[in-house]
């Protein structure tokens, strides 16, 4: 099976300097090895069906609403068994997501203000939201680049790696991965350099080509080569171009490959990838796999009266009367055969539309059930009147259809709701379908009235599913009676707040609410509070960084001297927990050269310019540059990275 010759390849990606309207051209090279689990298809040959001339179809390409939700994404995670359905809080950090709520909206994040940490699911979902690209694209390339879907990682390293490089976004052949999108959030949303210049993310980056007029397609060269140089010009639909290919492997493939491109979509996965083996192959490959059937494709086998429905990659029964209320075509239905069933992962049972509201032909109760996600609930006359559902149109369902679906938890009231029990003082608001317990603290933060509690049954209100109690607002400051250890609440998370970052903050102790421990139970631990924007750290080893948007950027001794920079010092284990960044550079009109170098660069707009012996002559009358040393000079980004 020569599992030993499957390769990942890491692709080419393009990165926007959105604020200036440029591009940073990256590109990369094949690099990390396949998990043996990540191949599903035989590795003998290359697909029939497959043309390297389209990838994809347009519409598929930019069909942001395949999954409807997060929600079907993290099924289809599930399904796969995914290391990226996690929820836990633990590994929801390790998705680097910000805190600083003005970060994530300058980064036109949609969700800025949820408040909490999300899930990779969610960030999918948003990334395409925000972008307009098919959320499935984005989970294809997390494959084809660190097999996130199907891949198993041996230690808490590796996987970080993965995610931190989750779309393969900002690795060039020249070097190392750019610091700046380290973070499968930066991965997704794009990120600030030093300068405050911003670039977006591998979503971006990928419908920034497709709705390019013509398409944008990879730089090529005067032999239209999508590799070498110089680079001549920007490839478009209709373009013949050569790629360089992967050589070995299960698909053999030549060197070098000829491509026609025939539409948008095939232009901008070029761009990103410009390789036909085994990349954007891979890419096409899982795509086929699991999203080969568009959704709401009923299939079945002729054996067989059970009936399934395509629900992004998964196939989920549905039965008859499901397919009545949702008005589809049951005489559509196509016969596949038991191996190409087999192919398809099983999903949940695929139920009627959210809010739909039935009984059953043999319950002399006509007790009734609503619908939401597919799941079955039991409603209250009080609930049923606050969604604005009537009993009189329920569907009459028969019970063995009916029993196909478990019966969940009582439906909760809508989020916000409060509510009390006729036998107990303890006041509830509903939060994510759940009730959470209102303190007295909380009551008051949050100038909740009286007047708001619905009073309901005690029977009613004990079973809707218990949660913890609400959290005090996001910004209070809190510490529980046992410890001196303050936190701030902000995105559900508890996050320590060292003596240093306190006073930077200019926090007051009269602010501080001690709390007991079981009112912060809904929240869970997370990293130091950072430091407020643009403070200069001094680290005890020397190390001077300048926190910026959402990252610590290297200071080098010359840069320190010439800006004259003022710091306050900060333990080392606070700082590791600050994501990284790129190197601040020296000042605008500076001249550097590296120590192993003859190149003269001027610094403009936080870029290095190259300067021509004329320029240096006439512009700078033979000033003398600055000798820094190499690794420095390299560190910094180049103009010459920019495409206007």
């Amino acid at each position: 099976m020569f599992l030993n010759q499957i390769f990942l390849i890491i692709q080419s990606v393009g990165h926007i300097l959105d604020n200036f309207m440029k591009q940073r051209i990256f590109k990369k090279t094949f690099a990390v090895i396949f998990s043996f689990a990540t191949l599903l298809l035989p590795f003998s040959a290359v697909l029939a069906d497959f043309n390297p001339n389209k990838l994809i179809e347009d519409k598929t390409f930019s069909d942001r609403e395949t999954f409807g939700s997060a929600l079907g994404i993290q099924q289809f995670l599930d399904s796969k068994k995914s290391v990226l359905a996690n929820t836990n809080p633990s590994f929801l950090q390790k998705l680097r997501e910000p805190t600083d709520v003005n970060l994530k909206t300058n980064l036109t994040d949609p969700e800025a203000n949820l408040g909490r940490l999300r899930s990779a699911a969610e960030l999918i979902w948003d990334a395409a939201v925000k972008t307009g690209i098919n959320p499935q694209v984005i989970i294809v390339t997390l494959q084809k680049e660190q097999s996130l879907i199907t891949g198993s990682f041996q230690t808490d390293a590796k996987l970080q790696s993965a995610l931190d490089h989750a779309m393969g976004f900002g690795c060039p052949d020249s070097g190392g991965c750019d610091s700046l999108f380290l973070g499968f959030y930066a991965q997704l949303f794009g990120a600030y350099d030093a300068q405050g210049n911003k670039y977006i993310g591998g979503p971006g980056s990928l419908m920034r080509s497709f709705t390019t007029p013509n398409g944008r397609g990879p730089g090529v060269t005067a032999q239209n080569e999508a590799f070498g140089t110089p680079i001549i010009r920007i490839s478009k639909i209709n373009d013949t171009i050569v790629f360089k290919n992967t050589t070995g492997g299960p698909q053999n493939p030549q060197p070098t490959q000829t491509v026609t491109i025939l539409n948008a979509a095939t232009a901008a996965l070029y761009r990103y990838t410009p390789h036909v083996y085994n990349g954007n192959y891979n890419f096409w490959k899982f795509f086929d796999q699991w999203f080969r059937y568009p959704n709401g494709t009923l299939i079945k086998l002729s054996s067989d009266t059970t009936t399934y429905i395509i629900n992004n990659g998964l196939r989920s029964v549905i039965p008859s009367f499901v397919i009545s209320a949702r008005g589809l075509n049951a005489a559509g239905t196509i016969i596949v055969s038991p191996t190409e069933l087999s192919t398809l992962d099983q999903g949940p049972i695929y139920g009627p539309a959210d809010n739909t509201v039935i009984k059953t032909s043999t319950d002399p109760s006509a007790k009734l059930f609503v619908f939401q996600n597919s799941e079955k609930h039991p409603v209250s006359a009080f609930v049923l009147k606050q969604r604005g559902l009537k009993a009189e149109n329920a569907l009459t369902v028969n019970q063995t259809e009916a029993d196909m679906f478990p019966t969940l938890a009582l439906l909760a009231p809508k989020d916000g709701t409060l509510i009390q029990g006729d036998a107990s003082k303890t006041v509830y608001q509903i939060k994510n379908g759940k009730r959470m317990s209102v303190s007295a603290f909380t009551f008051k933060q949050y100038a909740f009235k009286s007047k708001d509690v619905n009073r309901l049954p005690q029977a009613e209100v004990d079973g809707y599913t218990q949660g913890d109690f609400l959290l005090p607002k996001d910004g209070t400051l809190v510490k529980t009676p046992d410890s001196s250890m303050v936190f701030l609440i902000q995105n559900e998370l508890l996050r320590p707040i060292s003596a240093t970052v306190f006073k930077l903050h200019k926090f007051q102790q009269s602010r501080i609410v001690t709390l007991s421990i079981n009112e912060l139970a809904a929240a869970n631990l997370g990293a130091f509070l950072a430091p407020p924007e643009n403070t200069y750290l001094r680290l005890p080893d020397g190390a001077v960084f300048l926190y910026s948007n959402g990252a610590k950027h290297p200071v080098s001794a010359f840069v320190f001297k010439q800006r004259n920079i003022k710091f306050v010092a900060m333990e080392t284990s606070e700082a590791m927990m600050l994501n990284d960044g790129l190197p601040l550079p020296p000042k605008d009109g500076t001249l550097i050269r590296g120590d192993k170098s003859a190149t003269i660069f001027v610094i403009t707009k936080g870029l290095k310019v190259p300067l021509d012996a004329a320029t240096w002559v006439s512009k700078y009358k033979k000033q003398k540059p600055n000798v820094l040393s190499q690794a420095e000079v390299d560190s910094y980004p180049a103009v010459s990275d920019i495409e206007q």
